[in-house]
């Protein structure tokens, strides 16, 4: 019996439980039932013949022993877990990096980058499916994942590539026809929503007629879940988008679309680059990362 190794799912639940103190919030993050944490746990004690946790009124603690048992445990869940995604990533293709990114991200930005990705990394290809919100790695995932997020220190296992910068663009032809000389003049134009974050033009207004008493009642239209969709209409003259300043750039440099004012918000979010502990000394991953960097930073 001491040589008898615990079982995996229970070093697992252990590791997630103490590093969360919570069997519910380790159950939505390992996707089983609480009930299911619960069971593992009294496996893995049993099999200990030691209690891990201290279950009181307040929720869970460690106990000494718990609090001896999880740093090696993490340690030892890593290594296991870096040793296989290395593994399975040489067995299928060493270039090859699936990234989960936010439509717009993609639309706007990335795929029209490719040609200058390749040029920069000509072994790397990257897979690419769509995402928003927040992200979560687990088994046969994707590799790397790029969001937006609300502004925070305490996002998992991702970096900051630009804090999100708004302005309001708009279509040539509607500014000829309603001039735009001051803030409070956009309010004569259709403001078109972001469905998702609908706070985004209150929050806007709020910061640009500051200094200025608000009594017209904006004329809010259309609504969108994503930027690109904000932006197509946008250039299809159906009002004013309150769009991130680098996804926008091409088109205001193409003349497409015009930034009113040269107004610019700093929101509260930003977009984060995320990849998983096991894949952060990835060569390709890390040569991506400095490729965005390079890339996102002429642009803000």
């Amino acid at each position: 019996m001491p040589n008898k190794l615990p079982p995996l799912n229970a070093l697992k639940a252990f590791e997630v439980a103490a590093r969360k103190l919570s069997f519910s919030k380790a159950a939505i993050e390992l996707c089983v039932t609480q009930g299911a944490i619960s069971k593992q746990i009294k496996s893995l004690e049993e099999h200990l013949q030691l209690a891990l946790f201290d279950r009181t009124t307040t929720g869970l603690a460690l106990t000494k022993a718990g609090k001896q048992y999880l740093p090696t445990i993490m340690a030892a869940l890593e290594q296991i877990q870096s040793s296989t995604a290395n593994l399975q990533q040489l067995e299928t293709n060493n270039h090859s990096l699936t990234l989960n990114i936010t439509p717009s991200l993609s639309h706007l930005w990335l795929i029209p980058r490719l040609k200058r990705l390749s040029d920069a990394l000509p072994n790397l290809r990257l897979n690419m499916v769509s995402g928003d919100g927040a992200y979560q790695f687990h088994q046969a995932s994707a590799d790397i994942a790029i969001r937006c997020l609300p502004l925070s220190l305490s996002h998992e296992n991702s970096t900051l590539l630009a804090e999100e910068v708004l302005i309001p663009v708009i279509h040539p032809d509607l500014l000829c026809q309603k001039p735009i000389t001051q803030a409070d003049d956009m309010l004569n134009h259709p403001l078109l929503m972001h469905t998702t974050r609908p706070q985004l033009w209150s929050q806007f207004l709020s910061s640009a007629l500051a200094e200025k008493k608000q009594t017209q009642i904006p004329n809010y239209h259309h609504g969108f879940e994503h930027f690109f969709m904000s932006l197509e209409a946008a250039k299809q003259k159906q009002g004013i988008a309150l769009v991130p300043d680098f996804l926008a750039s091409e088109f205001i440099n193409r003349g497409e679309l015009v930034n009113v004012l040269n107004m610019r918000y700093q929101s509260s979010f930003g977009f984060y680059f995320l990849v998983p502990s096991y894949r952060q000394q990835n060569d390709q991953v890390q040569q991506f990362y400095q490729w965005l960097q390079s890339e996102i930073s002429p642009n803000i």
